[in-house]
């Protein structure tokens, strides 16, 4: 009993200093000025200069509504918080502690609780941040400036948020960032950095500001919880840089944004139900390229008046996905070899994207195939299917004009409607598209001047009889494009398969690989090689089955020999897969139903795999002592 009394006198007596040490309860503070360092605001000494700064200390605050708890703006005077206890600043858009256009400030052993934001410094210079504890369910800390100077604050790993420690470096020249798990990690003014193996959970991300020639990867970015945090990698004015196989998943905002950031190299990261996968803002000359992005909200937008951009071989699908790649307000940017499934929207070009190219790209399975409002861009060799409407040009009722975009050698297949050109267009050209399985309603052109024949070349016009009596592959009868009675002067009389825009199957390399048999006869194959990820994920998606025998098979080479399996999604036909080990020996084989939900793979760990049209493998007498030679 007499320890416990003891214990007790102890416990009450701390509690009456830190009481005692309190200045008291008071509501927010605002100081939007160096005259406004009073009494009133909590000052309770100093003179503000770097000697004697004005102390605000031993407040609890409640923020009481306001956006801020305490804000001080435009003063030049030293000052220093210390000590403050900050509770209930809880709107989306404050903080506990704003700091703007100000310097020469310390924030010293301040706790900041049941709080969205915490330490917010906003275009401000020599911010000293030490020894605060926050708890925050947003954004612990916010740095914000329009010039590198504008980062060079003093903020140590002394400060914590939900436990974890702030991370802020800058004129970091060199420096490795590796192994770490804190709430919050910038790195500012700084060159030939390496931030890699990071662990930022529940967490501010990773924000680099004029940051060059450094090296972002392996980090994983992610919320398990649905906290108001921001972007996974945040780039702002920051060139030359590498960001490559992270995983950003999750984020309230995008898993990558890029703002006024140039030449950077975004390779293969997983950007996984974010808001926005990735998002280019007025950011030039960056390759985005091979990374995946699955289940967000949009998939990679680019605007702001962002300018040649290549997104190339990038994953987009799931059915979260209302827009897969958007250009707004963009130009000369190149979207190659991409592969798009279950958007609502594949790729969007709004009215201010100009000068674009679109470009060999599989989309299936959709909405929309390509939403186009933009004018001279160039939509070429993409394959489009399984679409509520393959190519669709917006209404936009007078707002604006799609004019003079180039619309060539796209194949349209399994669409609802393969075009829909509106009212508010005109002058666009159509050529050696293949418009598949055509009825009336396929291909509707209700804009002004447009053109379906170039260089004396139309359309290939399934399903339409076209009279080729001089066997050139052109038609001499015209085919009318209803309801604004374009023609069609030159249709085309056949396809050429081998020339034929099927997006990413069409853009692969060929190549031919050798089946040894086990009696020692063999047989060389025509393949196309699908090289890498997109070409992977893609295979004979969307294809026409109509033209599968022009592709004798599809081989699928892995780096490594693992155990994989194939699916036969927005495959509208069946198709056979022999399967090999890394040294060629045949491991197995299946056939595959059209459209079949199952997953195919052998009994073993395979590194090569070879799509085939049915009957293929009897054909080829491909079987157990077989061996693939792949040059």
């Amino acid at each position: 009993m007499k320890r416990l009394l003891v214990f007790l006198l102890i416990v009450g007596a701390a509690l009456a200093v830190s009481v005692a040490a309190l200045g008291g309860s008071r509501g927010a503070i605002a100081i939007l000025g160096e005259a406004e360092f009073t009494a009133e605001n909590g000052v309770v000494s100093g003179s503000g200069t770097e000697a004697d700064p004005y102390v605000i200390t031993g407040w609890e605050i409640s923020a009481d509504g306001a956006k801020y708890a305490v804000k001080i703006e435009n003063v030049t005077a030293h000052f220093v918080l210390r000590g403050l206890i900050i509770q209930s600043a809880v709107a989306a858009d404050g903080a506990a502690i704003r700091i703007a256009f100000s310097s020469g400030g310390r924030i010293e052993q301040c706790a900041i609780s049941n709080s969205m934001n915490g330490i917010e410094i906003i275009s401000s210079r020599e911010i000293t941040v030490t020894s605060c504890v926050l708890y925050v369910n947003g954004v612990g800390l916010r740095v914000i400036g329009e010039e590198a100077a504008e980062y060079h604050h003093d903020i140590d790993r002394s400060n914590t948020v939900n436990n974890r420690p702030i991370l802020y470096v800058y004129g970091a020249d060199g420096v490795t960032i590796e192994g770490e798990a804190p709430a919050h990690l910038t790195v500012a003014d700084s060159r030939n950095v390496v931030i890699s193996g990071n662990d930022l959970m529940n967490s501010d991300g990773i924000q680099l500001a004029f940051v060059t020639d450094s090296v972002v990867s392996g980090n994983a970015v992610y919320r398990t919880t649905p906290v108001l945090t921001e972007h996974g990698i945040f780039l702002f004015q920051s060139d030359r840089n590498t960001l490559q196989g992270n995983s950003l998943r999750n984020n309230r905002l995008a898993g990558i944004q890029m703002t006024t950031s140039s030449d950077n190299q975004v390779l293969d990261n997983q950007c996984l139900a974010n808001d926005t996968g990735i998002r280019l803002i007025a950011a030039d000359g960056n390759h985005v390229s091979g990374n995946v992005v699955f289940a967000n909200a949009n998939g990679i937008i680019v605007s702001g008046g962002s300018d040649e951009n290549e997104l190339s071989g990038n994953i987009l699908y799931h059915k979260n996905t209302k827009q897969g790649i958007t250009l707004e307000l963009a130009s000369a940017n190149r979207v190659v070899g991409n592969g798009l499934s279950d958007c609502e929207i594949g790729i969007s070009l709004s009215a201010q994207a100009t000068g674009n190219e679109i470009v060999a790209n599989t989309i299936v399975s959709g909405g929309y195939g390509i939403a186009l409002s933009g004018s001279e861009n160039r939509i070429e060799g993409n394959l489009i299917a399984q679409q509520s409407r393959g190519l669709l040009f917006p209404e936009a009722y007078g707002r604006s004009t799609a004019a003079g975009n180039d619309v060539v050698n796209n194949v349209f297949t399994d669409n609802g409607n393969h075009v829909y050109v509106n009212l508010d267009s005109k002058a666009n050209r159509f050529a050696r598209n293949v418009f598949l399985g055509v009825t009336a309603a396929s291909v509707l052109d209700y804009g002004t001047g447009n053109v379906w024949t170039i260089d004396g070349v139309g359309n290939f016009w399934q399903g339409t009889p076209v009279i080729d009596a001089d066997g050139n592959g052109i038609g001499e009868s015209a085919v009318t494009v209803y309801p604004s009675t374009a023609q069609d002067t030159a249709p085309l009389a056949s396809v050429d398969a081998a020339a034929a825009g099927f997006g990413v199957a069409g853009a692969m390399g060929s190549d031919v690989v050798t089946i040894v048999r086990a009696d020692g006869s063999s047989v060389d194959i025509s393949v196309r090689v699908a090289a890498d990820d997109v070409g992977h994920w893609t295979g004979f998606r969307g294809f026409p089955g109509a033209y599968v025998e022009a592709f004798s098979g599809i081989l699928f080479p892995f780096d490594t020999e693992a155990e994989r399996r194939f699916t036969m999604s927005t495959v509208l036909f069946d198709l056979e897969i022999a399967f090999f080990a890394a040294d060629g020996t045949f491991v197995g084989a299946a056939r595959m139903a059209a459209n079949s939900g199952d997953l195919y793979a052998p009994s073993a760990p395979f590194q090569f795999a070879l799509e085939l049209p049915v009957g293929s493998i009897e054909g080829l007498r491909i079987a157990a002592g077989s061996t693939l030679v792949v040059p």
